[in-house]
C-alpha cells in the first residue's frame, strides 16, 4: 500500500477492546496471581505495574522471576494463562458497556470504520454487538504477546490489514504503554485509563476520557480533522 492511495482509504478507529472496553488488566492480574501462587510467588498490583507492564508476557515473567528470586517456568505459565485470559474475556463480552455501543454507532454514522482488536472469541464479540454489524465494523483476533498492551507493529498491522493507514486512524487505548506504541505508529490516540494503568505516562495523547460515549466520536473527528 503506497501513501499515494491515502486519500481514497477509509479513515477509522482501532479499539484496544480487551483493555479500553473490557477489564482486561484486572483479568490478567487475577489469572496470573492465581497461577503464580502455585510457585509461591505473590503478584500484586505494585509488582505488576513496576515489573510486568510494557513487556512481552514471557519477558515480564523472566524479570519477575529475577526480582522475587524464584524460578518461573515461563512457557508453562504463559500456555496456561493465555487460554484462561481468553475465556475470561469472552465471558465479559456479555457485559459490554452501553456507552461503548453508543460510541461505535456515533462513529459509524460518520462513515468511519471501527476495528476491534481482541483475544476474546470473535464470534462472541460479534454476537454481543449484533445490532452494530456492518461493513464498517470489524472484529480482529489478536495474537500479540504484550502484557496488557499492543506494540507499535501490532497497531500497524491492525490498520494495514484493514486497508487503512496509521495516520488516518485513531487508537482507543487502555494504558500508557499502548498509547506510546500507537503514537509511534503514527496514530492519533484517545486514552481511557483504569485503576491499574492510571499512573502510567499518557503524555502525547490527543484526548483522555473516563468513559466511552457517543460524544467521544466528536473527539475522533477533531483528531482526524473531518
Amino acid at each position: 500500500m503506497s501513501d499515494s492511495t491515502a486519500a481514497s482509504l477509509q479513515r477509522g478507529v482501532i479499539v484496544e477492546f480487551d483493555f479500553a472496553v473490557l477489564p482486561g488488566h484486572k483479568l490478567m492480574l487475577d489469572i496470573c496471581r492465581t497461577r503464580l501462587a502455585q510457585d509461591s510467588i505473590k503478584l500484586d498490583e505494585q509488582l505488576m505495574a513496576r515489573i510486568m507492564n510494557g513487556k512481552s508476557f514471557s519477558s515480564a515473567l523472566n524479570v519477575l522471576s529475577k526480582i522475587v528470586k524464584k524460578p518461573v517456568e515461563t512457557s508453562e505459565v504463559t500456555s496456561e494463562c493465555y487460554p484462561l485470559f481468553e475465556e475470561a474475556l469472552t465471558k465479559e463480552t456479555a457485559k459490554i458497556p452501553a456507552g461503548f455501543t453508543a460510541f461505535v454507532k456515533a462513529v459509524q454514522a460518520r462513515n468511519l470504520k471501527v476495528v476491534l482488536v481482541t483475544r476474546a472469541d470473535p464470534e462472541a464479540v460479534k454476537t454481543a454487538l449484533a445490532d452494530l454489524q456492518g461493513n464498517n465494523l470489524v472484529v480482529s483476533r489478536d495474537t500479540a504477546s504484550g502484557f496488557g498492551f499492543y506494540s507499535w507493529d501490532a497497531w500497524r498491522r491492525a490498520s494495514r490489514d484493514h486497508d487503512m493507514l496509521e495516520r488516518l486512524c485513531v487508537a482507543v487505548v487502555g494504558s500508557g504503554h499502548s498509547a506510546k506504541s500507537a503514537i509511534i505508529s503514527g496514530m492519533g490516540v484517545i486514552a481511557k485509563p483504569n485503576p491499574l494503568t492510571e499512573n502510567q505516562d499518557f503524555g502525547g495523547c490527543d484526548a483522555m476520557i473516563d468513559n466511552l460515549s457517543a460524544s467521544v466520536a466528536n473527539e475522533v473527528c477533531r483528531i482526524l480533522q473531518i
